[in-house]
Protein backbone atom coordinates (compact mmCIF):
# COMPACT_ATOMS: atom_id res chain seq x y z
CA UNK A 1 0.00 0.00 0.00
CA UNK A 2 1.44 3.55 -0.94
CA UNK A 3 1.60 6.07 2.13
CA UNK A 4 1.90 9.40 2.27
CA UNK A 5 2.72 11.60 5.24
CA UNK A 6 3.97 15.22 5.27
CA UNK A 7 3.24 18.35 7.96
CA UNK A 8 2.72 21.25 7.57
CA UNK A 9 4.08 23.85 10.61
CA UNK A 10 2.03 25.55 13.37
CA UNK A 11 3.62 28.66 14.62
CA UNK A 12 2.90 30.95 17.47
CA UNK A 13 3.01 34.71 17.96
CA UNK A 14 6.55 34.29 18.35
CA UNK A 15 6.94 32.26 15.29
CA UNK A 16 8.06 29.83 17.46
CA UNK A 17 6.35 25.96 16.24
CA UNK A 18 3.53 24.73 18.42
CA UNK A 19 3.00 22.11 16.02
CA UNK A 20 2.61 20.28 13.18
CA UNK A 21 -0.88 19.33 11.24
CA UNK A 22 -0.20 15.94 9.73
CA UNK A 23 -1.44 15.69 6.14
CA UNK A 24 -1.88 12.00 5.10
CA UNK A 25 -2.87 9.92 1.96
CA UNK A 26 -2.92 6.26 2.36
CA UNK A 27 -3.22 5.10 -1.55
CA UNK A 28 -3.11 5.92 -4.99
CA UNK A 29 -7.13 6.70 -4.98
CA UNK A 30 -7.63 7.82 -1.45
CA UNK A 31 -7.06 11.20 -0.73
CA UNK A 32 -7.32 12.48 3.20
CA UNK A 33 -10.54 14.26 2.55
CA UNK A 34 -11.52 11.26 0.24
CA UNK A 35 -14.70 9.00 0.83
CA UNK A 36 -13.32 7.05 3.90
CA UNK A 37 -12.06 9.73 6.47
CA UNK A 38 -12.41 7.49 9.73
CA UNK A 39 -10.04 5.19 7.53
CA UNK A 40 -7.74 7.59 6.97
CA UNK A 41 -7.52 8.74 10.33
CA UNK A 42 -7.15 4.99 11.63
CA UNK A 43 -3.99 4.65 9.37
CA UNK A 44 -2.67 8.05 10.06
CA UNK A 45 -2.52 6.89 13.77
CA UNK A 46 -1.51 3.69 12.97
CA UNK A 47 1.52 4.59 10.44
CA UNK A 48 2.46 7.80 13.02
CA UNK A 49 2.28 6.19 16.46
CA UNK A 50 2.86 2.65 15.61
CA UNK A 51 5.21 2.57 12.38
CA UNK A 52 7.01 5.57 12.84
CA UNK A 53 8.12 7.59 16.03
CA UNK A 54 5.51 10.82 16.65
CA UNK A 55 9.08 12.71 17.91
CA UNK A 56 10.36 12.72 14.66
CA UNK A 57 7.51 13.95 12.37
CA UNK A 58 6.70 16.88 15.00
CA UNK A 59 9.94 17.39 16.32
CA UNK A 60 9.21 17.14 19.61
CA UNK A 61 5.83 19.39 19.14
CA UNK A 62 2.08 18.47 19.38
CA UNK A 63 0.54 16.67 16.30
CA UNK A 64 -2.93 18.03 14.98
CA UNK A 65 -4.81 14.93 14.38
CA UNK A 66 -8.11 15.03 12.34
CA UNK A 67 -10.83 13.07 13.88
CA UNK A 68 -14.39 12.48 12.57
CA UNK A 69 -17.79 12.07 14.07
CA UNK A 70 -17.34 8.21 14.34
CA UNK A 71 -13.07 8.39 15.84
CA UNK A 72 -14.74 10.50 17.94
CA UNK A 73 -17.62 8.32 19.10
CA UNK A 74 -15.68 5.43 19.54
CA UNK A 75 -12.86 7.50 21.64
CA UNK A 76 -10.01 6.51 19.83
CA UNK A 77 -8.11 9.59 20.72
CA UNK A 78 -7.65 8.17 23.86
CA UNK A 79 -5.18 5.01 22.27
CA UNK A 80 -2.60 8.51 21.95
CA UNK A 81 -0.33 10.12 24.88
CA UNK A 82 -2.61 13.44 25.54
CA UNK A 83 1.02 15.70 25.87
CA UNK A 84 1.83 14.98 21.99
CA UNK A 85 -1.43 15.31 20.46
CA UNK A 86 -4.07 18.20 19.41
CA UNK A 87 -7.51 16.63 18.58
CA UNK A 88 -9.00 18.07 15.71
CA UNK A 89 -12.97 17.93 15.03
CA UNK A 90 -13.79 18.29 11.82
CA UNK A 91 -16.35 20.18 10.63
CA UNK A 92 -18.75 17.75 9.30
CA UNK A 93 -18.94 16.27 12.41
CA UNK A 94 -22.68 16.39 13.95
CA UNK A 95 -22.74 18.11 18.00
CA UNK A 96 -24.74 14.93 19.30
CA UNK A 97 -24.48 14.70 23.27
CA UNK A 98 -22.85 11.79 22.93
CA UNK A 99 -19.96 13.45 21.25
CA UNK A 100 -20.43 16.74 23.61
CA UNK A 101 -20.12 13.71 26.57
CA UNK A 102 -16.59 12.41 24.54
CA UNK A 103 -14.54 16.09 24.08
CA UNK A 104 -15.74 16.94 27.31
CA UNK A 105 -14.13 13.25 28.97
CA UNK A 106 -11.32 14.32 26.59
CA UNK A 107 -10.88 17.89 28.08
CA UNK A 108 -10.81 16.36 31.91
CA UNK A 109 -8.11 13.96 30.51
CA UNK A 110 -5.93 17.02 29.69
CA UNK A 111 -6.24 16.64 25.77
CA UNK A 112 -6.14 19.61 23.66
CA UNK A 113 -9.58 19.87 21.57
CA UNK A 114 -9.49 21.79 18.29
CA UNK A 115 -12.29 22.91 15.97
CA UNK A 116 -11.23 22.48 12.52
CA UNK A 117 -12.51 24.95 9.46
CA UNK A 118 -14.77 26.57 12.02
CA UNK A 119 -17.54 29.02 10.90
CA UNK A 120 -19.82 30.20 13.90
CA UNK A 121 -23.50 28.48 14.22
CA UNK A 122 -25.80 28.08 16.85
CA UNK A 123 -25.46 24.19 17.48
CA UNK A 124 -21.42 24.71 17.84
CA UNK A 125 -21.60 26.76 20.96
CA UNK A 126 -21.61 23.39 23.36
CA UNK A 127 -17.85 22.62 21.17
CA UNK A 128 -16.91 26.44 21.57
CA UNK A 129 -17.22 26.50 24.96
CA UNK A 130 -14.80 23.43 25.46
CA UNK A 131 -12.65 23.81 22.50
CA UNK A 132 -8.93 25.08 23.26
CA UNK A 133 -8.25 26.27 19.65
CA UNK A 134 -10.62 27.44 17.51
CA UNK A 135 -8.93 27.00 13.49
CA UNK A 136 -10.38 29.79 11.13
CA UNK A 137 -9.96 29.90 7.14
CA UNK A 138 -8.28 33.09 6.89
CA UNK A 139 -9.73 34.31 3.43
CA UNK A 140 -13.16 32.25 4.27
CA UNK A 141 -14.87 34.66 6.22
CA UNK A 142 -14.71 38.56 6.48
CA UNK A 143 -12.22 39.65 8.76
CA UNK A 144 -14.91 41.94 10.73
CA UNK A 145 -16.66 38.69 11.46
CA UNK A 146 -13.31 37.64 12.50
CA UNK A 147 -12.27 39.85 14.45
CA UNK A 148 -16.20 39.69 16.08
CA UNK A 149 -15.76 36.17 17.11
CA UNK A 150 -12.30 36.53 18.88
CA UNK A 151 -13.62 39.41 20.73
CA UNK A 152 -16.47 37.14 22.16
CA UNK A 153 -14.95 34.17 22.64
CA UNK A 154 -10.76 34.81 23.64
CA UNK A 155 -11.61 34.99 27.26
CA UNK A 156 -10.87 31.08 26.80
CA UNK A 157 -10.44 30.10 23.56
CA UNK A 158 -6.91 30.66 21.31
CA UNK A 159 -7.75 30.87 18.18
CA UNK A 160 -5.34 29.89 14.72
CA UNK A 161 -5.62 31.43 11.26
CA UNK A 162 -5.27 28.60 8.37
CA UNK A 163 -4.20 29.05 5.04
CA UNK A 164 -2.25 32.07 5.80
CA UNK A 165 -0.03 32.09 2.63
CA UNK A 166 2.24 35.67 2.62
CA UNK A 167 3.92 37.61 5.36
CA UNK A 168 1.38 40.16 4.65
CA UNK A 169 -1.27 37.88 6.18
CA UNK A 170 0.27 36.64 9.12
CA UNK A 171 1.13 40.20 10.24
CA UNK A 172 -2.95 40.90 9.55
CA UNK A 173 -3.94 37.75 11.28
CA UNK A 174 -1.09 39.14 14.28
CA UNK A 175 -2.85 42.10 14.75
CA UNK A 176 -6.42 40.75 14.68
CA UNK A 177 -5.51 39.05 17.64
CA UNK A 178 -4.97 35.30 16.82
CA UNK A 179 -2.59 33.17 18.81
CA UNK A 180 -1.73 30.38 16.00
CA UNK A 181 -0.93 30.70 12.49
CA UNK A 182 -1.00 27.87 10.02
CA UNK A 183 0.73 28.14 6.54
CA UNK A 184 3.53 28.73 3.74
CA UNK A 185 4.23 32.32 4.85
CA UNK A 186 7.13 30.95 6.57
CA UNK A 187 8.36 30.27 2.94
CA UNK A 188 7.99 34.03 1.84
CA UNK A 189 10.51 36.56 1.93
CA UNK A 190 10.73 38.56 5.10
CA UNK A 191 9.94 42.46 4.55
CA UNK A 192 13.19 43.99 5.16
CA UNK A 193 12.81 48.01 5.74
CA UNK A 194 15.86 50.00 3.82
CA UNK A 195 18.50 48.51 1.30
CA UNK A 196 19.17 46.07 3.66
CA UNK A 197 20.45 42.54 2.06
CA UNK A 198 21.94 38.92 3.38
CA UNK A 199 25.54 38.49 2.73
CA UNK A 200 27.14 35.20 2.52
CA UNK A 201 30.80 34.18 4.84
CA UNK A 202 33.21 35.80 2.77
CA UNK A 203 35.34 33.03 4.63
CA UNK A 204 32.76 29.86 3.79
CA UNK A 205 32.69 31.47 0.08
CA UNK A 206 37.24 31.10 -0.06
CA UNK A 207 37.00 27.57 1.15
CA UNK A 208 35.09 26.21 -1.19
CA UNK A 209 36.45 28.29 -4.38
CA UNK A 210 39.99 26.89 -2.94
CA UNK A 211 38.02 22.79 -2.44
CA UNK A 212 36.49 23.27 -6.18
CA UNK A 213 39.78 23.73 -7.58
CA UNK A 214 40.99 20.44 -9.86
CA UNK A 215 43.79 20.40 -7.72
CA UNK A 216 43.25 21.92 -4.21
CA UNK A 217 45.53 22.70 -2.04
CA UNK A 218 44.58 21.28 1.52
CA UNK A 219 46.87 23.38 3.33
CA UNK A 220 45.35 27.10 2.37
CA UNK A 221 41.77 25.31 3.47
CA UNK A 222 43.06 24.52 7.03
CA UNK A 223 44.84 27.94 7.19
CA UNK A 224 41.24 28.95 6.29
CA UNK A 225 39.54 27.26 8.66
CA UNK A 226 41.91 28.22 11.60
CA UNK A 227 41.45 31.92 11.82
CA UNK A 228 38.25 30.99 12.66
CA UNK A 229 37.52 29.65 15.58
CA UNK A 230 33.69 28.95 15.46
CA UNK A 231 34.40 26.71 12.37
CA UNK A 232 37.48 24.94 13.84
CA UNK A 233 35.69 24.08 16.40
CA UNK A 234 32.73 22.81 14.31
CA UNK A 235 34.85 20.86 11.49
CA UNK A 236 36.65 18.74 14.68
CA UNK A 237 33.40 18.47 16.76
CA UNK A 238 31.77 16.58 13.01
CA UNK A 239 35.07 15.08 12.55
CA UNK A 240 34.98 13.10 15.78
CA UNK A 241 31.62 12.36 15.55
CA UNK A 242 29.64 8.33 16.11
CA UNK A 243 30.02 8.39 12.05
CA UNK A 244 33.58 9.41 11.21
CA UNK A 245 34.74 7.51 14.95
CA UNK A 246 37.86 5.47 15.09
CA UNK A 247 40.20 4.82 17.88
CA UNK A 248 42.53 7.83 17.42
CA UNK A 249 40.61 11.28 18.18
CA UNK A 250 41.12 14.16 15.75
CA UNK A 251 42.88 16.48 17.81
CA UNK A 252 43.93 19.45 14.65
CA UNK A 253 42.50 21.14 12.34
CA UNK A 254 44.23 18.98 9.38
CA UNK A 255 43.52 15.92 10.68
CA UNK A 256 40.02 16.48 10.65
CA UNK A 257 39.97 17.53 6.93
CA UNK A 258 41.73 14.28 5.73
CA UNK A 259 39.28 12.30 7.81
CA UNK A 260 36.50 13.79 6.35
CA UNK A 261 37.26 14.36 2.80
CA UNK A 262 36.18 16.91 0.39
CA UNK A 263 32.56 16.22 -0.37
CA UNK A 264 31.92 16.22 3.64
CA UNK A 265 33.60 19.56 4.50
CA UNK A 266 31.76 21.01 1.43
CA UNK A 267 28.61 19.64 2.92
CA UNK A 268 29.79 21.11 6.42
CA UNK A 269 30.36 24.80 4.87
CA UNK A 270 26.63 24.75 2.96
CA UNK A 271 25.35 23.98 6.09
CA UNK A 272 26.75 26.16 8.35
CA UNK A 273 26.27 29.39 5.10
CA UNK A 274 22.71 28.62 6.19
CA UNK A 275 23.00 29.00 9.66
CA UNK A 276 24.70 32.08 9.55
CA UNK A 277 21.54 33.59 7.83
CA UNK A 278 19.22 31.65 11.01
CA UNK A 279 16.94 34.24 12.04
CA UNK A 280 13.36 33.74 14.23
CA UNK A 281 11.67 34.82 11.67
CA UNK A 282 13.32 31.95 9.52
CA UNK A 283 14.06 29.55 11.69
CA UNK A 284 11.22 26.81 10.00
CA UNK A 285 12.76 27.59 6.32
CA UNK A 286 16.28 26.46 7.18
CA UNK A 287 15.09 23.11 8.61
CA UNK A 288 13.09 22.73 5.77
CA UNK A 289 16.15 23.46 3.65
CA UNK A 290 18.30 21.25 5.49
CA UNK A 291 15.58 18.31 4.69
CA UNK A 292 15.35 18.79 1.24
CA UNK A 293 19.48 18.77 1.53
CA UNK A 294 19.56 15.49 2.97
CA UNK A 295 16.44 14.20 1.03
CA UNK A 296 17.82 14.77 -2.46
CA UNK A 297 21.11 13.39 -1.37
CA UNK A 298 19.42 10.14 -0.33
CA UNK A 299 17.07 10.26 -3.01
CA UNK A 300 20.51 10.23 -5.58
CA UNK A 301 21.64 7.19 -3.87
CA UNK A 302 18.13 5.73 -4.43
CA UNK A 303 18.46 6.07 -8.21
CA UNK A 304 21.85 5.03 -8.45
CA UNK A 305 23.21 8.44 -9.42
CA UNK A 306 25.25 8.40 -6.04
CA UNK A 307 28.40 10.13 -7.50
CA UNK A 308 26.08 12.86 -8.07
CA UNK A 309 24.56 12.90 -4.46
CA UNK A 310 26.38 16.22 -3.43
CA UNK A 311 25.03 17.84 -6.24
CA UNK A 312 21.40 16.54 -4.94
CA UNK A 313 22.58 17.89 -1.60
CA UNK A 314 23.29 21.64 -2.77
CA UNK A 315 20.33 21.83 -4.71
CA UNK A 316 18.04 21.00 -1.87
CA UNK A 317 20.11 23.13 0.57
CA UNK A 318 20.23 26.32 -1.41
CA UNK A 319 16.58 25.69 -2.77
CA UNK A 320 14.93 28.72 -0.91
CA UNK A 321 18.51 30.83 -0.29
CA UNK A 322 16.93 33.92 -2.21
CA UNK A 323 14.28 34.00 0.34
CA UNK A 324 16.76 33.74 3.27
CA UNK A 325 18.95 36.32 1.56
CA UNK A 326 16.36 38.31 0.16
CA UNK A 327 17.85 38.84 -3.29
CA UNK A 328 17.48 37.18 -6.52
CA UNK A 329 18.76 33.86 -7.08
CA UNK A 330 21.12 34.80 -10.00
CA UNK A 331 22.86 37.46 -8.24
CA UNK A 332 23.44 34.76 -5.43
CA UNK A 333 24.31 32.10 -7.53
CA UNK A 334 27.31 34.28 -9.15
CA UNK A 335 29.15 34.08 -6.03
CA UNK A 336 29.15 30.45 -5.24
CA UNK A 337 31.48 27.89 -6.98
CA UNK A 338 28.34 25.83 -8.69
CA UNK A 339 28.36 23.77 -11.51
CA UNK A 340 25.78 24.46 -14.39
CA UNK A 341 23.67 21.47 -13.51
CA UNK A 342 23.29 23.02 -9.85
CA UNK A 343 22.96 26.40 -11.39
CA UNK A 344 20.71 25.07 -13.57
CA UNK A 345 18.54 23.35 -11.25
CA UNK A 346 18.33 25.94 -8.75
CA UNK A 347 17.29 28.34 -11.62
CA UNK A 348 14.72 26.20 -12.66
CA UNK A 349 15.76 26.78 -16.23
CA UNK A 350 16.19 22.85 -16.72
CA UNK A 351 14.61 19.23 -16.40
CA UNK A 352 17.65 17.41 -15.55
CA UNK A 353 17.09 14.86 -13.04
CA UNK A 354 18.13 17.26 -10.29
CA UNK A 355 15.28 19.42 -10.35
CA UNK A 356 12.49 16.62 -11.36
CA UNK A 357 14.12 15.28 -7.43
CA UNK A 358 13.28 18.89 -6.10
CA UNK A 359 10.14 19.02 -7.54
CA UNK A 360 9.11 16.10 -6.39
CA UNK A 361 9.65 17.02 -2.69
CA UNK A 362 8.48 20.34 -3.43
CA UNK A 363 4.79 18.39 -4.12
CA UNK A 364 5.47 16.27 -0.99
CA UNK A 365 5.50 19.10 1.35
CA UNK A 366 2.90 20.70 -0.29
CA UNK A 367 0.58 17.63 0.33
CA UNK A 368 0.05 17.42 -3.35
CA UNK A 369 -0.37 14.07 -3.85
CA UNK A 370 -1.45 14.34 -7.38
CA UNK A 371 1.54 15.56 -8.81
CA UNK A 372 3.63 13.59 -6.39
CA UNK A 373 2.41 10.68 -8.39
CA UNK A 374 3.08 12.20 -11.40
CA UNK A 375 6.65 13.18 -10.62
CA UNK A 376 7.54 9.56 -9.46
CA UNK A 377 7.17 8.21 -12.46
CA UNK A 378 10.42 9.23 -13.55
CA UNK A 379 12.46 7.19 -10.41
CA UNK A 380 12.76 3.68 -10.32
CA UNK A 381 11.24 3.24 -6.78
CA UNK A 382 8.49 2.51 -4.75
CA UNK A 383 6.05 4.50 -3.45
CA UNK A 384 6.24 3.76 0.20
CA UNK A 385 10.05 4.64 0.12
CA UNK A 386 9.47 8.11 -0.27
CA UNK A 387 7.56 8.44 3.22
CA UNK A 388 10.71 6.01 4.09
CA UNK A 389 13.01 8.42 2.83
CA UNK A 390 11.38 11.30 4.81
CA UNK A 391 11.30 10.14 8.14
CA UNK A 392 15.26 9.54 7.96
CA UNK A 393 15.21 12.80 6.75
CA UNK A 394 13.42 14.27 9.81
CA UNK A 395 14.73 12.11 11.74
CA UNK A 396 18.60 13.89 10.34
CA UNK A 397 17.32 17.49 11.05
CA UNK A 398 16.47 16.52 14.45
CA UNK A 399 20.40 15.21 15.25
CA UNK A 400 21.87 17.77 13.56
CA UNK A 401 23.69 20.13 15.67
CA UNK A 402 25.99 22.11 13.60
Amino acid sequence: MEIYVARQPIFDRKLSIFGYELLYRRSLNNFYEGNDPDQSTAELINNSFLSMELNTLTGGTRAFINFTEDTLYNEIPLLLPKESIVVEILESVKVTERIIEVCKKLKQLGYLLALDDFVFHERLLPLIEIADIVKIEFTSISFKKQRQIIKQYKHNTKFLAEKIETREEYHLALDMGFDYFQGYFFCKPVIIVGNKIGGLNNNLIKILIELNKEDPIFKNVSEIIKRDISLSYKLLKLANTQFYLSRNKITSVEQGIVRLGINEIKKLIYLLMLREVETIENEELIKTCLLRGKFLELLANEIDLKNKSLDFFMVGMFSSIDVLLNRKMESILDELPLNGDIREALMGNCDNYIRKSLNLLLNYEMSDWHNVDKAIIHFPIPHERLLELYIVTLRWVLELDY
